[in-house]
């Protein structure tokens, strides 16, 4: 791998030359390598981690048309020190929330929702009967003291409830609470 400092011969080259070299910017470096060889042969796991990532691209492009959005992932860029909006987004999409239980009680479970380093926007719950039919549909609103936390009773836990989790660019994960 070859780094190009200042060239005016290779300023702004990026992709393909030839079959077996490849111009990229790096950090706001040219870099002159070899091209990558495809691989051969890929696992279940590879196959799902590349298309969550090609997902995740996808939609911290469209994501990023937003202007307040995009000034959003500018800010966690810098304050994470990414190098940029898109990369923030790609992590906010890829980290997933949690729910955690707090505390228990002889007939009550409270769970808080939290995503490390990244604001959750909104927070539904959908309860099911035994047959996994929807019973009742709450949206959380955000507590100052206690964040985004609800409460289950035991049997409401046993029929099935799952957490919809939508963070700042809109994107949704649904975590089913056991």
């Amino acid at each position: 791998m070859a780094i190009v400092r200042s060239n005016p011969i290779v300023e702004g080259l990026s992709g393909r030359l030839g079959k077996s070299l490849v111009f990229k910017m790096l950090r706001e470096k040219i870099i002159l390598a070899s091209r990558p060889a495809p691989p051969k042969t890929q696992s279940e796991q590879q196959w799902a981690n590349r298309n969550k990532f090609r997902d995740a691209s996808f939609w911290a492009k469209s994501v990023l048309l937003d202007p307040l959005k995009k000034e959003y992932y500018q800010r966690k860029a810098k304050k994470l020190k990414l190098p940029n909006a898109y990369t923030a987004a790609i992590a906010d999409y890829m980290r997933k929330a949690q729910v955690k239980e707090t505390a228990r009680s002889k007939n009550s479970i409270t769970y808080r929702i939290s995503k490390k380093d990244f604001n959750v926007k909104g927070v539904k719950i959908k309860k099911t009967d035994a047959n996994g039919e929807l019973v009742q549909t709450l949206l959380l609103t955000r507590d100052r003291i206690n964040g985004w936390s609800f409460t289950l009773n035991e049997e409401e836990k046993q029929r099935g409830v799952y957490v919809n989790i939508m963070n700042e660019g809109g994107n949704t994960t649904v975590i089913k609470i056991e």
